[in-house]
């Protein structure tokens, strides 16, 4: 028996005992969770947004006094596009102001894929148009995302909303403060691909497919576009050619954007750690969900984790591979594997660095390939090992 085994034991018979939890107290531990998240993040609202010192209650909280560095980035750029769109990689048309200049450069200000902009240009637009700004409608998007989240839990393990977000004073800080403007749009448009996907819509392939020509965390989703249905695969495949190869015959400098990032962080060491770990992982993905089926909502929540982890790696940068385990998983693991690992960051932060929580968080993910390959059968593994040619011929014919 593996070592491995006795732990996914307890934790089985812990999930029975939790799922026993009568409902009213779900909902009030749900309650408390949102409350205690409310309590961490007041502080983050920018002085500039809110200010409290007027209010009584508040007026002692410190406040940082502008806007985070994503929203300021984020800004500009769509003042940039509603100004005039083909000027949306160029931002040779307006001028930044002393703030945005002193935060990013043009260059570095939102170099994201035209959907994502588009969008962020469209929130701007709408903000400024209904007073709550731009912040406050991604904020607006942040509140959602969680609230789906809970809901979704509160349909499959209700306690992993808790696990997850109890510790919160980090997300506070990136999706109150910092705002990781496109990562909460993207996520969002996740979400509501997992609500769909649910109910067993095939519209939530669509919403996937935006998904990643907004944010490419979750190309590896791209991988299903075969097993989708004629017209589907035709909308997806549509999508995604709009998303990146239209835009190139549109706007000027559009493909910067894809060697900005590569040049910003990371060496090719970086790079060839980040593929000796991917590699092996995404490819044990593909053959975990060949042979054991998953469903639609399995398929969502897994196909962020690859690119995720990739980019985690070899940019050093553990948020990236820490949001895409943020959408919620009915089975757990990705859930546990985020939660444990910024656990132990926010228990031990001299210790246990962010980058430190990123590995943790990877090694429990590979564990749960290996509760997952235990399922399979590992006779069965091994014969498929031994036989690639068969076996990569049924994971690319299986759906």
């Amino acid at each position: 028996m593996s070592s491995i085994d006795p732990m996914f034991e307890r934790a089985r018979a812990l999930d029975v005992r939790l799922m026993a939890v009568p409902k009213r107290a779900q909902y009030l531990i749900l309650a408390l969770t949102a409350v205690v998240m409310i309590g961490m993040s007041i502080s983050n609202v920018p002085r500039e947004y809110a200010d409290y010192s007027k209010i009584p209650l508040l007026r002692r909280l410190h406040q940082n006094q502008h806007y985070g560095t994503d929203t300021i980035s984020d800004m500009y750029v769509s003042k940039v596009i509603l100004n005039d769109p083909r000027d949306m990689y160029t931002k040779s048309e307006l001028s930044q102001t002393p703030l945005e200049a002193a935060t990013w450069s043009k260059a570095e200000s939102a170099p994201y894929p035209a959907a994502a902009l588009v969008t962020e240009a469209g929130l701007y637009a709408i903000g400024e148009w209904t007073g709550v700004g731009f912040y406050g409608m991604i904020l607006g998007l942040a509140c959602a995302f969680l609230a789906l989240s809970a809901w979704y839990f509160l349909q499959t393990r209700w306690y992993l909303f808790p696990v997850l977000y109890l510790n919160f004073s980090y997300l506070s800080n990136r999706f109150v403060y910092v705002q990781d403007d496109t990562y909460i749009i993207m996520l969002v448009v996740v979400m509501a691909a997992l609500v769909l996907a649910r109910y067993r819509f095939e519209a939530s392939h669509a919403l996937m497919a935006v998904a990643i020509a907004m944010k490419l965390s979750p190309l590896y989703y791209a991988r299903h576009i075969s097993t989708m249905t004629g017209r589907m695969a035709a909308l997806s495949v549509a999508i995604l050619v709009a998303g990146f190869v239209l835009p190139y015959f549109v706007w000027d400098n559009y493909l910067y954007i894809y060697g900005f990032h590569d040049a910003v962080k990371g060496n090719v060491y970086d790079t060839a750690a980040a593929l000796v770990v991917g590699v092996p992982f995404t490819t044990l993905l593909w053959y975990i969900e060949t042979k054991l089926g998953f469903d639609l909502e399995d398929r969502i929540g897994w196909s962020l984790v690859p690119f995720a982890m990739f980019i985690a790696i070899k940019m050093r940068v553990t948020r990236h591979l820490l949001i895409a385990l943020l959408v919620p998983d009915k089975r757990g693991f990705r859930n546990i594997a985020a939660a444990v690992g910024m656990g132990f960051h926010g228990a031990f932060p001299s210790l246990v660095l962010l980058g430190s929580a990123g590995s943790i968080m990877t090694v429990l993910l590979f564990v749960a390939q290996h509760h997952y390959l235990e399922q399979i059968g590992f006779d069965t593994v091994r014969d498929d090992f031994r036989h690639p040619v068969r076996t990569l011929k049924m994971m690319l014919t299986t759906g």
